[in-house]
């Protein structure tokens, strides 16, 4: 499972409550977030959609054959980062010997051959397994996996980096492990799995159980514009006719936002997995439209794609995303005159917008402090709200 696997877990059970629900014409869903089971059954792409195989995809490096810019610094980016073999973890290379205790279960990380094993022991028994992968980029957090005889295993712990150091799971197991074969692990069902790596790879095949299935490790080009196969044979061939490659940019606001909620959680996923609370930061896709200016419909200025590139690594400073904030409200004083479409400028600042508008927020378990992307205004130690 990956680093924030707790959530993940969550998500999937939303997403297979959503199946259930019937479907509806696609005009009538363009006024309202819809369920990632909906869109997957409704659109020709759309992000964690598998294939019987992989031949529809071309790769990165045919990609980067119009776009080497943006292959270069998408290859930089937590998406791009976001699986990987454990043995490519510099985190785990940086962290050798003893990492973690539980109860009375002491764990240790060796390198061996180039790769990583973890060694399980209480001085009376011990296990010792390979880390086989690594979920996250390591950015907030970062978790392991590993195949144990058919079935996947996640760690009882993640590396999280404002400890720079390893905790419990969040969401798993809190107790003391009564018995080695609970210290060693949790063995994640198949549709949670599936759920994992759809969001961490890309070209994930859906023929034969996961153990089997084919994948590239991290969210990659054709992870967001689908496969690339036909695009490239048509660019080539100089044709505008026929299939194209998927460009998120122009999908009306809701679906942009649910595009991304793939993965990071559409309103409705997120509201038919029954989480309520500050776990919903985890969520910025539903809480970006609990924000008093999103309005019915949304707005086209106000997607993921007005404060973030997913083609560049995450913007961190709040200064980064005052621009982005400006194309809606006015710089001048309050009252005074504002161009087409603009709103009232703030009368506090006209700088570091996202400080007081988008606060952060700790997740319980998590150790990092969450942009909320539900844009308000926040009054000192009012309680969170949905």
């Amino acid at each position: 499972m990956v680093a924030s696997g707790w959530n993940l877990l969550l998500l999937a059970l939303g997403t297979l409550i959503a199946t259930t629900i019937a479907q509806v014409p696609d005009s009538d869903r363009n006024q309202d977030s819809s369920t990632t089971a909906e869109h997957l059954s409704l659109e020709q792409w759309w992000p964690t959609k598998q294939f019987a195989d992989q031949s529809q995809f071309a790769g990165t490096q045919a990609c980067a054959g119009c776009h080497a810019g943006v292959v270069r610094t998408q290859a930089t980016t937590q998406m791009a980062l976001t699986m990987m073999p454990a043995a490519n973890s510099s985190i785990l290379a940086s962290h050798t010997g003893g990492i973690f205790s539980f109860g009375s279960y002491r764990y240790e990380v060796a390198r061996s051959a180039g790769s990583f094993r973890l060694k399980i022991s209480d001085g009376k028994e011990e296990a010792t397994e390979p880390l086989q992968w690594a979920f996250g980029s390591g950015a907030i957090a970062q978790s392991y996996v590993w195949w144990q005889k058919g079935e996947l295993i996640e760690s009882r712990f993640n590396y999280f980096v404002t400890l720079r150091g390893f905790d419990r799971t969040p969401g798993r197991l809190q107790g003391t492990p009564l018995s080695l074969d609970m210290a060693q692990g949790r063995k994640i069902a198949e549709f949670e799995g599936r759920k994992c790596y759809a969001c961490h790879s890309t070209a994930l095949t859906r023929s034969g159980p996961l153990a089997a299935a084919q994948f590239h490790p991290g969210v990659t080009c054709e992870g967001c514009h689908g496969p690339g196969r036909d695009h490239i044979a048509l660019i080539k061939t100089a044709t505008s006719d026929g299939p194209h490659i998927v460009n998120p940019a122009r999908l009306i606001p809701v679906k942009a936002v649910d595009f991304c909620g793939a993965c990071h959680g559409t309103s409705k996923d997120v509201e038919l997995g029954g989480m309520v609370g500050k776990i919903t930061v985890r969520f910025p896709a539903y809480r970006l439209e609990k924000s008093r200016c999103w309005g019915l419909k949304g707005d086209a200025r106000l997607t993921c794609f007005a404060c973030h590139n997913p083609h560049l690594p995450l913007e961190r400073q709040a200064a980064g995303y005052d621009a982005a904030c400006l194309r809606c409200h006015s710089t001048g004083p309050a009252g005074s005159a504002r161009g087409p479409g603009q709103q009232a400028a703030c009368p506090v600042a006209t700088s570091g917008c996202t400080k007081c508008h988008m606060t952060k927020l700790t997740v319980p378990g998590m150790h990092y402090e969450f942009t909320d992307h539900k844009i308000q205004i926040v009054n000192a130690n009012a309680p969170f709200t949905d």
